[in-house]
């Protein structure tokens, strides 16, 4: 199980960390956008006995409505215009910002 204290970290070990985990977390986002769009374009939340991807990603993936939402929003204006993804996977856009376009 890992530990969240981090009180042992040098400064420059806890910085270089933090960005780390941000780049991590950007490309990882990226990639669930696009998983999430292609299971919305298979429509694969149907044989899983849900009516709609919100309701899988509610449902299945234990989202709360607001981040399902979001990010199924975004997911399909990054499908519909794929230079999206590689925008948010290099931090030059986020989620709030797809969701506004």
């Amino acid at each position: 199980m890992p530990s969240y204290s981090l009180s042992h970290l040098s400064d420059r070990v806890l910085l270089r960390d933090l960005a780390s985990l941000v780049a991590t977390d950007r490309t990882t986002t990226a990639s669930l956008l696009a998983h999430l769009a292609e299971v919305e374009a298979r429509q694969l939340y149907r044989p899983a006995a849900y009516s709609s991807m919100l309701a899988y990603c509610v449902g299945e993936l234990r989202l709360s409505e607001h981040e399902a939402f979001n990010r199924i929003h975004a997911a399909r204006t990054a499908r519909e215009y794929p230079v999206l993804f590689a925008a948010i996977a290099d931090g030059r856009l986020n989620l709030t910002a797809v969701r506004m376009l």
